[in-house]
């Protein structure tokens, strides 16, 4: 089966999940060697172990070395929210305490960040694509990319505001990505494109922009969120 168009791995990914899912590949089938998948899906080796390392990173295979590719029993995640703060309500509090502060930081980023801001915004950012390629959450690099903004404002109260809450959101975003990793709810690679819309909007000072694009992306944050707490809870 040839493969084209974009995020080639993804797609490679996404033919064995469905194999998995229909029963042609079972617990402990070993798939085929890397050199055999390239020549069976059309793509390069680069890119076939680009999807084994996704497969187990969502927990569908266990690469071991010397041996091969297996299929294993996949454990569905849980994503306790309810460990990190005591509530769902919590979650919720913080989302809207996100929406009201943040999107007035991205504002003020764009209109008074200085150049050494943004090498701090843009480091972030590299960071969260470094995270991607190692097949990591990257929440790190994600609170790091928040705060670096939150210093672009130049305002001391609204950065004390989300440091106070930085434990919090740190924890909130490597659950939300737990998500888009496990559920395939929204690609990892898509939450990264928004960060970076987010940084070349304030780059290029448009503080409309930048409030714009901040208003998008935490608004996607708070969908997967908060229809997950509901699943959780029905």
């Amino acid at each position: 089966m040839k493969i084209s168009n974009k995020k080639l791995y993804e797609k490679v990914a996404d033919v064995i999940i469905l194999d998995i899912n229909e029963g042609r590949l079972n617990i402990g089938d070993r798939l085929p060697s890397i050199k055999a998948l390239s020549e069976s899906f059309g793509v390069g080796q680069a890119t076939i172990r680009e999807s084994l390392n996704a497969l187990r990173a969502m927990g569908f295979v266990d690469i071991k070395h010397g041996q091969g590719t297996f299929i294993i029993e996949r454990e569905e995640p849980q994503f306790n929210f309810e460990a990190i703060s005591g509530n769902a309500k919590d979650i919720e509090n913080l989302l809207e305490v996100r929406n009201i502060v943040e999107v007035g930081v991205a504002r003020l980023a764009a209109k008074n960040r200085t150049d050494e801001d943004l090498l701090a915004i843009e480091s972030a950012l590299q960071d969260m694509q470094l995270a991607i390629n190692e097949n990591e959450l990257g929440e790190a690099s994600d609170l790091k990319f928040h705060l670096a903004i939150a210093d672009a404002a130049k305002n001391d109260i609204l950065k004390q505001l989300l440091l106070n809450v930085s434990d919090i959101m740190r924890h909130t975003m490597k659950e939300t990505r737990k998500i888009y990793l496990y559920t395939k709810s929204k690609s990892i690679e898509k939450l990264y494109n928004e960060h970076k819309e987010i940084f070349e909007a304030i780059k290029s000072k448009n503080a409309k922009l930048a409030q714009s694009k901040m208003t998008f992306h935490l608004e996607e944050v708070e969908k997967v969120v908060l229809n997950n707490i509901r699943h959780s809870d029905s």
